[in-house]
C-alpha cells in the first residue's frame, strides 16, 4: 500500500546532507555515481515500510517520489528514493534496482551522509534503460543487517505512478516503489487532434446551414 507520509531517517538525512554531484547516466553507461544533497525536495508518496524476500534472504524496504526544486533538470521535476535493509538469510545483497525510466533523463546518486553502505557503482540498463542499478561488489555487499545509503534517481518526469524495485544477489526480491508517468502526449499531437476537431465542428455547422 502506498502510503502519503514522511520517513523520519529520510526526511534527515536530506536536510543534513552535503552539496555534491551524482552520474548522470544514458542507457548502457555505468559510473563511480556520487553523494548529493536534496535540500527543497517536498514528499509526494511513500511505500512505508515494505518486507522483501527471496528465499536466500529477507529485507525491509521503503521507496518514496518528491518534488525537487534542486533538481538537476528543472526545478520541481520528480527524484525517485530507495532505502533497502538486510534482515537475514544466507545471502549477502549485491544490488538495488529501480524502473522503469524508460524515456527520461537520469542523474544517479545517493544522499551524502545519510546512514548505510555506499554503492561501489552505479549503471542503467541497455537499450530503452528502463532500469537503474545501485551495485555492492565485494567487500561493499549487505551482510547481517546493513543497509543501503537513501538511494536516489533524479529525472526530469514531472508526474509519477506506481513502480517496482528488486534487492538482488543470486535471487530477486521484488517490492512496490515508483516510476516516472508514461511520456505526456507531444504538443504537436495535441495541437493536430483539436485541429482536426475544429475542422469536423465547422463542416458540420455548414452541412446544418
Amino acid at each position: 500500500m502506498i502510503k502519503k507520509f514522511s520517513y523520519g531517517l529520510a526526511c534527515s538525512a536530506f536536510a543534513l546532507a552535503s552539496l555534491g554531484s551524482a552520474t548522470v547516466l544514458t542507457p548502457g553507461t555505468s559510473g563511480a555515481g556520487s553523494g548529493f544533497s536534496n535540500a527543497g525536495f517536498t514528499l509526494l508518496a511513500s511505500t512505508g515500510v515494505q518486507a522483501l524476500s527471496s528465499g536466500t534472504f529477507t529485507a525491509n524496504a521503503m521507496a518514496w517520489v518528491y518534488s525537487d526544486t534542486n533538481n538537476s533538470f528543472c526545478a520541481g521535476c520528480l527524484d525517485f528514493v530507495y532505502q533497502v535493509t538486510r534482515t537475514s538469510g544466507t545471502d549477502p545483497i549485491e544490488r538495488i534496482t529501480g524502473g522503469s525510466f524508460t524515456g527520461y533523463l537520469t542523474n544517479v546518486g545517493w544522499v551524502a551522509g545519510s546512514p548505510g553502505v555506499t554503492p561501489t557503482s552505479v549503471d542503467r540498463s541497455t537499450g530503452t534503460g528502463s532500469v537503474i542499478g545501485f551495485n555492492y561488489a565485494g567487500a561493499s555487499a549487505l551482510t547481517g543487517t546493513q543497509g543501503t545509503q537513501i538511494l536516489v534517481v533524479q529525472t526530469n518526469a514531472t508526474r509519477y505512478t506506481a513502480g517496482l524495485m528488486s534487492a538482488i544477489d543470486q535471487q530477486s526480491a521484488n517490492g512496490v516503489a515508483f516510476q516516472p508517468a508514461s511520456v505526456p502526449e507531444p504538443i504537436s499531437m495535441s495541437l493536430l487532434g483539436s485541429g482536426l476537431a475544429l475542422l469536423g465542428m465547422a463542416r458540420w455547422r455548414r452541412k446544418k446551414s
